[in-house]
C-alpha cells in the first residue's frame, strides 16, 4: 500500500471518526440542557465526558487539516482572481482607523478622528509586521501605495 492510500484510508476512518462524535457531542450538550431545564438551573453544565469528545474532535480537525492533500498548483492558478483574493482584502483592510475608515477618509466628527480618519494607529507606514523566508522585512506600506506588492517588503540588510 503506498503512502498516498494509506492517508487517504486514514482520513476516511478520521472522518468516520469525527461523525460519531460529532453525534455524541450533540447528544451530551441536549442531555446537559435538559438536566439544567428540569432542575430549573440558570447556567449548563456539561460532564466531563462532554470535555474529552470535544477534545478528540480538535485532535481529529488537526490530523485532517494536516493530512489534506495538497492542491496542484494549476488547479488554484484556475480558480484565484486577485480581484477577489480574500488575502489582499485583508491586507488592504489593514490601513483602518478602529471607526472602519481608511487613512485619509472622512470619519465622523464625533470620533476621535475629528473629521479625517488617521488611519491605524497601531500600523504606521513603515512599521515592521513581520519577516519573509529570506529575512526581507515585512512593512506596513505608504497609504497610497498599499496596493503595490514590492512596497510591503524591505529587503534584507
Amino acid at each position: 500500500m503506498t503512502e498516498s492510500a494509506t492517508i487517504t484510508d486514514l482520513r476516511r476512518e478520521l472522518e468516520k471518526a469525527w461523525l460519531a462524535l460529532d453525534a455524541a457531542q450533540r447528544h451530551l450538550t441536549a442531555h446537559a440542557e435538559m438536566n439544567a431545564a428540569l432542575h430549573c438551573a440558570e447556567q449548563v453544565f456539561h460532564s466531563p465526558l462532554h470535555a474529552k469528545v470535544t477534545a478528540a474532535l480538535q485532535g481529529i480537525d488537526h490530523a485532517l487539516n494536516r493530512t489534506k492533500p495538497p492542491v496542484p498548483l494549476a488547479e488554484w492558478a484556475q480558480d484565484h482572481s486577485d480581484a477577489h483574493c480574500l488575502w489582499r482584502a485583508l491586507l488592504a483592510d489593514l490601513d483602518r482607523c478602529q471607526h472602519g475608515r481608511h487613512h485619509g477618509d472622512a470619519c465622523g466628527p464625533a470620533d476621535e478622528c475629528n473629521g479625517t480618519s488617521a488611519g491605524n494607529p497601531h500600523l504606521r507606514p513603515g512599521t515592521v509586521i513581520g519577516y519573509g523566508l529570506r529575512r526581507d522585512a515585512i512593512v506596513m506600506p505608504d497609504p497610497d501605495r498599499k496596493h503595490d506588492v514590492d512596497a510591503w517588503r524591505q529587503p534584507a540588510a
